[in-house]
């Protein structure tokens, strides 16, 4: 499907996942079905919130090989070593069944993408839905899936006809809209969450004649749980929980800061650096730069820094900073 849109679906998808998860100020996160570590790697970047940054990772999947993948795409590169990050960050992935919980795991939040389609719709879905929401019971869970109405702007599929195929192989069902809304919205009831159900891939690159969205190619459900959850979850789960199948600890900047001078130097350094081709500063110029992250951690911190030093005067909105001679 990825020709057809621009930026590709699958990016589409892991933006709109990520956004969420920073809309929420998310901490740790959890992915149930996390092949090949995709999304995962996605997060790995950290937060522009820097006030909530994703600190844990967690991966669960059956498949051996795609764990194995997962992990080399998770491990530290040659940036991340040497550019180290201000938050810590650990990744975990698990080998095992993502319908049954790991014992003990607790996250903020769930994800769940592309995945529930390629479980069993009256076994695999309830059961896979039961771990999310009522195993877990994260602050927030992402779901994302097929929208089989869709399916009318992809011709090959021969959607509605007798002929009519999955866009997967592998794919036991796909909903449309009113199927999703109503699997979402009766989950939600049962497990003390309120959902909103957007849609992903609104748009299409040359599309047939009499295209229509019908909600976008991807529909998305976002749970966010009740502040007052009384329900009692009694569904019985079986098998084997997954096990701890690899983990990585991401390198994190870790040198005491500087002395109040060594800073002041630092920090007048870059911001001529910066006056010198622009005149004025922003604070976002100066936050982008490493090493002042490293040394001041936060970018408020770094505002109330600059407020306190006559070496710079900011303008009346405090949008632009200049360096006092």
């Amino acid at each position: 499907m990825e020709p057809y849109f621009f930026p590709a679906l699958w990016e589409q998808r892991r933006i709109c996942i990520a956004r969420t998860l920073y809309e929420h100020h998310i901490h740790s996160v959890l992915e149930v079905g996390c092949g090949e570590g995709n999304v995962l790697s996605f997060l790995v970047s950290q937060s522009p919130n820097d006030e909530h940054p994703i600190t844990r990772l967690c991966g669960i999947d059956i498949n051996n090989a795609a764990l194995d993948l997962a992990y080399e795409r998770l491990q530290p590169n040659d940036d991340d070593k040497r550019d180290l990050r201000v938050d810590p960050l650990s990744v975990q992935l698990f080998h095992g069944d993502a319908s049954v919980p790991v014992p003990d795991l607790s996250v903020d939040a769930v994800v769940c993408t592309e995945v529930i389609e390629h479980v069993d719709e009256h076994v695999g879905a309830p059961a896979l839905t039961h771990a999310v929401l009522g195993g877990y019971n994260p602050l927030l869970a992402v779901f994302t899936t097929p929208n089989a109405e869709f399916n009318v702007n992809f011709p090959g599929l021969a959607y509605g006809t007798p002929d009519a195929r999955f866009r997967d192989d592998d794919h036991k069902f796909e909903w449309t809209r009113e199927q999703f809304r109503s699997w979402a919205e009766g989950a939600a009831d049962k497990y003390g969450y309120t959902v909103e159900i957007r849609g992903i891939g609104l748009s299409m690159r040359n599309p047939i004649a009499g295209f229509d969205p019908y909600g976008g190619c991807t529909q998305m459900a976002v749970f966010t749980r009740n502040a007052v959850d009384s329900t009692t979850h009694s569904d019985v789960v079986t098998g084997s929980p997954p096990r701890l199948y690899a983990s990585t600890e991401y390198p994190v900047f870790t040198q005491p800061q500087l002395s109040s001078i060594a800073l002041q130097k630092l920090v007048r350094k870059f911001a001529l650096d910066i006056c010198n081709t622009q005149h004025a500063f922003q604070l976002d110029d100066l936050w982008d730069i490493l090493e002042i992250k490293q040394q001041f951690k936060r970018c408020r911190a770094l505002e109330k820094w600059l407020d306190t030093q006559a070496t710079y005067s900011a303008s009346q909105t405090n949008e632009l900073y200049t360096v006092n001679t």
